[in-house]
């Protein structure tokens, strides 16, 4: 696999920005973790390469990132526009990172998990990239994941 952490920087910093309108700092010093009450999108990857993108928030920047892509307040977004802002980010990700890997390959649907104390897993993979930002004082994480040989 030819993709490096700066290359995923770069797709997260493009989405984020483009698609999203929000700025994003990089993985420099101290972020914390995402919140117990939080949000991971997901997509996979078939084809040349099988795999994973999740992206992983919190509830509060998870509404932030939806009140600025549907043009509203964050307190007035649905629980389903969250979802579908999420499973968005998640697929424009995905997509993103699809691009920089070997092909062909497909993405699918997104997913989106949200709670208090949940784990996401794909199971038969293995996490080959992990990358922190900070949008608004608040963390993404995204995981991109192999599957093993």
């Amino acid at each position: 696999m030819d993709l490096n952490s700066a290359d995923l920087r770069e797709v997260i910093e493009t989405v984020w920005v483009a698609a999203v309108g929000l700025d994003v700092l990089g993985p420099e010093g101290s972020i914390p973790p995402p919140p117990l009450g939080s949000f991971c999108g997901s997509v996979q990857i078939t084809g040349a390469y099988r795999g994973a993108v999740a992206v992983s928030l919190s509830e509060r920047l998870a509404r932030r990132a939806a009140g600025a892509m549907f043009d509203t307040a964050p307190e007035s977004i649905s629980p389903e526009d969250l979802k579908d802002a999420l499973g968005e980010i998640a697929n424009m990700t995905g997509g993103n990172v699809k691009a920089l890997l070997p092909g062909p390959s497909q993405l699918s649907l997104p997913q989106v998990v949200s709670g208090t104390a949940y784990t996401v897993s794909t199971p038969g993979s293995m996490i080959v990239q992990e990358v922190a930002f900070q949008v608004m004082g608040e963390q993404i994480l995204v995981h991109l994941l192999e599957a093993r040989s």
